[in-house]
């Protein structure tokens, strides 16, 4: 039975030692007792009364003799302040413990089918080996390792023996005998390979803190590495899960390093559904971080997804694709009151890998800083696993093959490599614009498409603006024979303040010229909204915000562009295009550029080339901030931004948006410091599309978080708005009202007040 016993080591310090110290610091006027009493005379702070920590491993090694890992680490809070009496508490670390090895050393047997429909087990890939990591603990249900077993100080520690101890000095140490434990899987230490550790603080003291450190070492030198399978960079991933300490669990750290100390590429998981017919299936999923990043971050439960080819015969087949059908398809599955619970959406593609393999080429000398090459196995297409995650047991995706050793485990990758002259595919099939001799994703082809206008032309008896569109893709006249609609947006900006649009969206008519552009006329005399007409701003003197949205007719598995048929449909793929915005003045030259306290780069690297992800909106690929603006302008793109993503929003936030980002983390979207309220635009911004109301500008900004029913802070919703007004803003009322309005909000909260309201410490 294991005891939890923890030892303070104290430092014995000489009487001679002591009286020097005491005398220094009286004659420096101070009485002694600069550290607290019974800390031997340390600058520090007890754990319970710090909020944030940090961990700096500085010695990690392991005993083959004693079987003994040992760590020695600094314990500080953020200032570099030691950190005492984490030896004292209940359960304050976890220690993941592992190495780099090889697929070989840990296999588990596949359950494949083989050509005729028999299920059989193999035990050898065809795929090829390569360099895993592997854990050191391994915890099991059944017959399947899922997941590592982190070893804790106090549930692992053996009766009467010290595995947490304090050196002094801010200094710990922990002593964990017997950690290797990898359960059914036939390896064990081994001192020629990179080792390392996963430092876990975990809720420790009154408030809870929490701190996660990785750390690897080469045993030969016991000198400290870089990570040795590093396949993403970290702000892949923390670009879109932003504010939060983690992407799934609680104290585990929102770290690459993390997710892959437990979700080795053996890890595998038991699920249970049922198929149409009611009867129970029981499946395996992949627990590995490969396979659970690519099958939740399909986005497929979106329409859209729906007519990509052989979607609902593969991705969405829960007989061919069991993992994505009842594990992850949300839309499928109800909460225990049994309401239908909303689709896991993901803001980009899956299916275009370089939404997380960014800036990724075929050779190691052009991988970014801090990625190894285990990188390049996407492009290698080693790993069938991959591909099944997302495309399910379709076509051969599991299929045998007999010769002399029996049979054996081929998988996708036997035909569908990269630029071996098959032109099968492999990982450049799932983007366009390549020039490999491979199959390309016809459905990402619109976004090769380049938007210019001309022949600019302003009738001010008639209030008439038309132009010229021009669509090219490389030296190819995009015409209306590929384009079934072109739809054409126009505002105007102030070039004196040029943070939004000025004018109601009006009426354009689009139609195809002869020469295979476009001819654009612009009614600049109607409102919406109570706004002003766009005639209106550009008799004042404001440049032009143009933008186009459209789709193009793509061949199938080609980025080549098909003409429509006599009926104007696409035998192809059609692919979208919201083309960015272009700020011009009448003359045809540059214009003022609309001003956004949004750095555009924050939003592009959740939301890729589809921007936003919704029900029957991918035109939104390719765009840009000012592209969204122009429909959801006028008023509303500010609190549009903040219902979609908002914790406290007017609609709440959406559920799946909100366990990536947290609205109180202003750097999420904001660049430092732009989250002021100077940065607050200069007109109205809409309250409620439907009654017509507005409120003013840095009142709309607080407002849209701070006057909803979900606010509860203080006095709740009625004590923010009245705050908001007796300050001066205006807050659902008319659009002349909300302009007239003397708001005074900028003079208390300043960015610096903002920031230290809303964003953590």
């Amino acid at each position: 039975m294991m005891i939890n016993r923890y030892k303070l080591a104290t430092a014995v310090k000489s009487a001679i030692g002591i009286g020097a110290l005491s005398l220094a610091l009286v004659g420096c006027g101070s009485d002694g007792k600069d550290g607290e009493d019974g800390n031997n005379g340390e600058i520090a702070v007890h754990i319970n009364d710090v909020t944030a920590v940090k961990t700096q491993v500085e010695l990690a090694s392991y005993d083959e003799t004693n079987a003994t890992l040992t760590i020695e680490f600094n314990f500080t809070n953020l200032n570099g302040v030691t950190v005492t009496g984490l030896e004292d508490l209940t359960d304050p670390l976890r220690v993941s413990f592992g190495r780099m090895g090889t697929r070989a050393e840990a296999f588990l047997p596949y359950d494949v089918t083989d050509s005729d429909g028999n299920s059989v087990t193999v035990d050898s890939r065809g795929d090829g080996e390569r360099e895993i990591w592997l854990s050191y603990r391994n915890k099991s249900k059944d017959d399947l390792v899922t997941g590592t077993d982190n070893w804790r100080p106090n549930r692992n520690c053996p009766d009467e023996q010290q595995c947490l101890e304090y050196l002094g000095g801010g200094k710990y140490r922990i002593t964990a005998p017997d950690i290797v434990d990898t359960k059914s899987l036939d390896y064990g230490y081994d001192a020629t390979q990179v080792q390392g550790i996963y430092l876990m603080t975990y809720g420790a003291g009154a408030n809870k803190v929490k701190n996660v450190e990785a750390y690897y070492w080469e045993p030969a030198t016991e000198r400290p590495v870089s990570s040795p399978k590093s396949v993403l960079e970290s702000q892949t991933c923390t670009s879109c899960h932003v504010g939060q300490d983690h992407i799934r669990h609680g104290n585990y750290g929102n770290t690459a390093d993390g997710c892959l100390f437990c979700h080795t590429d053996y890890t595998q998981y038991a699920g249970t559904g049922s198929d149409e017919e009611g009867n129970e299936v029981n499946f395996t999923v992949d627990g590995s971080i490969k396979g659970l990043v690519h099958a939740i971050h399909t986005g497929a439960t979106e329409a859209e997804r729906r007519d990509v080819a052989k979607f609902e015969t593969v991705i969405g087949n829960s007989a061919k694709n069991p993992v994505f059908g009842y594990k992850y398809d949300r839309a499928a599955q109800v909460d225990e009151e049994g309401n239908p619970l909303k689709p896991v959406n993901y803001p980009a593609a899956t299916a275009s890998c370089e939404s997380c393999h960014v800036q990724y080429t075929e050779t190691e000398e052009t991988l970014p800083e801090g990625v190894t090459v285990h990188a390049l196995d996407w492009f290698k297409d080693m790993d069938a696993d991959s591909c099944q995650s997302c495309h399910g047991d379709y076509h051969y995706g599991g299929r045998t093959t007999t010769d002399d050793t029996g049979v054996s485990y081929v998988g996708c990758v036997d035909c569908h490599t990269s630029n071996d002259g098959n032109t099968r595919g492999g990982a450049f099939r799932h983007f366009a614009g390549h020039d490999k001799d491979s199959r390309e994703s016809a459905i990402e082809a619109g976004k090769l498409i380049e938007t210019s206008y001309s022949n600019i032309v302003w009738n001010s008896d008639a209030a008439e603006l038309s132009f010229t569109v021009n669509l090219i893709m490389g030296e190819q006249e995009v015409t209306s024979a590929h384009v079934p609609r072109v739809s054409i947006y126009a505002n105007a900006i102030d070039a004196s303040a040029a943070d939004a649009y000025l004018a109601s969206r009006p009426s354009v008519a689009v139609t195809p010229n002869a020469d295979g552009s476009f001819n654009v006329v612009v009614d600049a005399t109607g409102t919406s909204y109570t706004l002003p007409a766009l005639a209106d701003a550009i008799e004042n003197g404001a440049d032009l915000a143009l933008s186009a949205s459209f789709s193009a007719c793509f061949k199938n598995k080609e980025s080549t562009l098909v003409e429509l048929d006599s009926e104007g449909s696409c035998s192809g793929i059609l692919s979208a295009n919201a083309a960015k915005t272009a700020f011009l003045k009448l003359d045809g030259s540059a214009g003022a550029e609309r001003a956004s306290a949004v750095n555009y780069e924050n939003c592009a690297s959740c939301h890729n080339n589809d921007m936003v992800v919704r029900k029957g909106a991918p035109h939104y690929r390719n765009a840009d901030l000012h592209t969204c603006a122009q429909c959801h302008e006028a008023g509303d793109y500010n609190a549009m931004i903040v219902r979609v993503h908002g914790t406290f929003g007017k609609a709440h936030g959406r559920e799946d948006v909100q366990s990536l980002v947290d609205t109180k983390t202003c750097t999420a979207c904001h660049d430092d410091g732009n989250y002021s309220l100077e940065n607050a635009r200069s007109t109205p911004m809409r309250w409620n599309r439907k009654d017509q109301t507005f409120s003013s500008p840095q009142a709309g900004v607080c407002a849209s978080c701070h006057v909803s029913n979900s606010y509860d802070i203080g006095g709740g919703k009625d004590s923010a708005q009245s705050h908001i007004e007796n300050m001066g803003g205006v807050v659902a009322d008319t659009f002349e009202n909300a302009q007239m309005a003397n708001e005074t909000c900028l003079t208390c909260h300043s960015a610096e007040k903002i920031a230290e309201k809303h964003m953590p410490n």
